[in-house]
C-alpha cells in the first residue's frame, strides 16, 4: 500500500500518457497538480476509457457565428474558427469564452501559431490575411490568386495557400514578400520547416519553399482522406522529423488504407497520436459520429451523448467541421453552432 501511494509512481504515469497525448514538449512543462499524480492520473485513465468507449461526457455550444461554419482548427486550448459571417473568432474552450473577434469577408479556411501569436485566414474572394492574435490589429494582407483559397497553412516564417486556380503561393508574412508561385493543382498544404507538402488528386509532392523545386513526389490514390491522416501524423511530429518521415509515412499500412477507404465520403479528423478517427454521417434526417480505432479490426462504435436538452439540440444540427484531441471533439455547424463534445468527467 506505502508503494502504490508513492507519489513519483504516478508522476510517471501522469507523464506518460501526456507523452502519448501532447508530445515531450508538454510532458516536461508539466507542472505539480493540486490534486496530487495520483487523483490525476485516475482522472486521465478514466477519461481514456471514456474515449475509447466512445462516451461523452459533456456538452456545451458557443454560438456567435450567425452562418456556417467553414473550418476550425484546434490547438491546446484554442480554438480558431472561420464562417462564412464574414468573421473569424478566436475562442478559449476551457471557458467558452470568445477572446476576439477578426472581420473581413467570407472565410474558406484558417490557420494559427501559438508560439508566433499570428492568426492567417483566406477567403472565397481570392485574398488572405494575417492577424495579431493578442491585439487583433492586421499585420498583412495578401493577394496574388485569381481565384478561392482552398487551404492555408502557417510556419513560423511562411504561410502557404492554394487556391481552385492552381497556384500555390508562399510568403515570408513578417515581410508581405512573395517567394514563390508554384503550379502544384493542390487541393490541400501543409508547410514543415522549409518544405511545403501538397496534396492532389492522384499524389502528394513536397516543394523546396525556397526555390519552389520539387523535392518529393509518390503517386497517392487515397483521396483526401488519406491526406487527412498523413498531415495529422505528420504533425504531431517536430518539423524535423516530419521531414525526414515524408517517404515512409505517406506509404500507410495496409490495415490503415483499407480502414479509410471505408469511410471516405464522411467528415472526418484523426487523432494519430491515439489511433483514433472519428467520422460524421448522416442517418434518419441527424448527422452521428462514429469512433475508429485505427489498430483495432473490431467495427465502428457509436459515440453516444449524454442525455439532457443538449444532445436534443446537437441531433437537430448539421456538422461541417470536426477537430479532434486527446480530450474532446469539437463540431462546426451549418447553424454556425460550434458544439464541444467532452470526454473528462465534471469534478
Amino acid at each position: 500500500m506505502n508503494i502504490t501511494n508513492e507519489s513519483t509512481i504516478w508522476r510517471l504515469k501522469c507523464l506518460e500518457l501526456l507523452y502519448v497525448n501532447k508530445g515531450i514538449t508538454a510532458a516536461q512543462n508539466l507542472n505539480i497538480p493540486k490534486e496530487g499524480w495520483k487523483k490525476l492520473y485516475q482522472k486521465q485513465y478514466r477519461r481514456e476509457i471514456n474515449w475509447n468507449n466512445g462516451q461523452v461526457q459533456t456538452i456545451k455550444f458557443l454560438r456567435d457565428h450567425t452562418e456556417r461554419v467553414t473550418d476550425a482548427k484546434l490547438k491546446e486550448n484554442i480554438l480558431v474558427t472561420g464562417s462564412a459571417d464574414r468573421t473569424v473568432r478566436i475562442w478559449n474552450i476551457e471557458t467558452g469564452e470568445c477572446i476576439r473577434t477578426l472581420c473581413g469577408n467570407s472565410f474558406s479556411c484558417v490557420d494559427f501559431l501559438i508560439e508566433e501569436k499570428i492568426v492567417a485566414a483566406s477567403t472565397f474572394f481570392r485574398a488572405s490575411f494575417i492577424w495579431n492574435m493578442e491585439t487583433g490589429d492586421l499585420i498583412r494582407e495578401l493577394k496574388g490568386h485569381v481565384s478561392a483559397v482552398r487551404c492555408i497553412s502557417l510556419s513560423r516564417s511562411y504561410v502557404a495557400s492554394c487556391a481552385f486556380d492552381g497556384s500555390l503561393i508562399v510568403w515570408n508574412w513578417k515581410t508581405g514578400e512573395k517567394i514563390t508561385t508554384i503550379l502544384a493543382e493542390a487541393t490541400a498544404i501543409r508547410i514543415f520547416n522549409n518544405t511545403v507538402l501538397s496534396h492532389s488528386n492522384s499524389s502528394i509532392k513536397a516543394f523546396d519553399i525556397l526555390n519552389g523545386n520539387c523535392i518529393f513526389s509518390t503517386a497517392f490514390n487515397e483521396g483526401q482522406l488519406g491526406w487527412s491522416y498523413v498531415q495529422n501524423y505528420l504533425s504531431s511530429k517536430s518539423a524535423e522529423e516530419s521531414t525526414n518521415e515524408f517517404p515512409d509515412q505517406i506509404v500507410l499500412s495496409l490495415n490503415i488504407l483499407n480502414t479509410l477507404r471505408n469511410y471516405s465520403n464522411s467528415l472526418h479528423n484523426f487523432d494519430t497520436r491515439r489511433g483514433r478517427m472519428v467520422c460524421a454521417s448522416n442517418q434518419q434526417s441527424s448527422d452521428i459520429l462514429q469512433l475508429i480505432l485505427l489498430n483495432d479490426t473490431g467495427r465502428p462504435k457509436e459515440i453516444v451523448y449524454p442525455k439532457g436538452t443538449s444532445t436534443d439540440i446537437l441531433n437537430k444540427e448539421i456538422f461541417r467541421t470536426l477537430s479532434i484531441d486527446h480530450r474532446r471533439i469539437i463540431i462546426g455547424c451549418l447553424s454556425g453552432t460550434i458544439a464541444i463534445l467532452d470526454f473528462d468527467e465534471e469534478s
